[in-house]
């Protein structure tokens, strides 16, 4: 039984009520697409493979066995079959669990937020068919699940999502990440070998440029997805007296202070130089925040 209001900590059950939410909507937008979350993809490689995509004029170098016989005899010009090759997509879920995600002013804090997206992501990964993995990390340390096509290994891998996020309303001081989030992106780089599907979800504070190059060479041979979990008052502070605290000691302070005015100003920019290193790099992502209602935020951004 989860000790904590599910808003503060998640729990497996919560999770795996999740699960539902992919029978009773579409993650997809109603147009065909090929979403990297949707299960075997259509290849950007063209080669001999189980779909059949059009017939085209052959070029030297096709092979020969796909040639078309009756388009060529009715052109009088050689064509060729090409065929989409099907590919298994592994996904490997990259998931921030470390103190700056254990904050919201206002609904559940954006580690629970962060942590349904990874089961969500998870269970839609399985019931496609692909491997899933992931890695999991706090201030001070990270677990890896190595992708497996199997139910075990997704439990595997929303068990250690729960171990950390329920150790964090514990946890004594807030800590600063910046080492353990490009120790991992360094880890993951070196785990991750191509043609995969990996989502990071963070709020990416104090992610630095040298973790931004390790994730955009991953993004080298892999389909990179950033998701941002915000709230709304890392943006712009209430214009109200508010309680600061460092875990130890805990002040009020008028909103007005010049401190407080760093701290928006900070975190705005944080949040532009991320997303300026997404665009760099040519990396989608997605905002997600602890206010909204998920679900209609996921709608809406698989919508669109």
């Amino acid at each position: 039984m989860n000790q904590y209001p599910k808003e503060i900590a998640t729990s497996l059950d919560e999770l795996m009520r999740l699960e539902m939410l992919l029978s009773d909507f579409s993650l997809l937008p109603r147009q065909a697409v090929h979403s990297v979350l949707s299960g075997k993809h259509a290849s950007k490689l063209r080669g001999r493979g189980l779909d059949f995509s059009e017939v085209r004029k052959y070029v030297y170098g096709d092979d020969i066995r796909n040639i078309d016989w009756k388009v060529t005899a009715r052109t009088r010009q050689t064509h060729t079959k090409v065929f989409n090759e099907e590919k298994e997509r592994p996904c490997f879920v990259i998931l921030d669990q470390s103190s700056s995600m254990f904050f919201a002013s206002v609904g559940s804090v954006k580690s629970v937020v962060a942590a349904q997206l990874a089961a969500i992501s998870g269970f839609k990964v399985l019931k496609a068919g692909d491997r899933i993995g992931g890695l999991v990390f706090d201030d001070d340390s990270f677990e890896t699940i190595q992708p497996k096509r199997s139910r075990k290994n997704l439990m595997h891998l929303l068990e250690t999502i729960v171990i950390k996020n329920k150790a964090l309303p514990q946890r004594q001081r807030v800590r600063h990440k910046q080492d353990i989030i490009n120790k991992v992106l360094f880890k993951a780089k070196n785990v991750i070998t191509h043609d995969y599907v990996v989502v990071v979800i963070s709020d990416f504070q104090h992610t630095n440029a040298q973790g931004m190059k390790y994730l955009s060479s991953i993004a080298q041979h892999n389909d990179v997805i950033a998701i941002m979990v915000n709230d709304k008052m890392e943006q712009k502070l209430p214009d109200v007296p508010i309680s600061v605290s460092d875990g130890e000691y805990q002040v009020m302070v008028k909103n007005k202070e010049k401190t407080l005015r760093k701290f928006e100003d900070s975190a705005t920019d944080q949040r532009t130089n991320t997303i300026d290193y997404f665009m760099k790099y040519n990396i989608p992502f997605m905002e997600f925040n602890t206010h909204e209602s998920l679900i209609e935020q996921i709608k809406s951004a698989f919508g669109k």
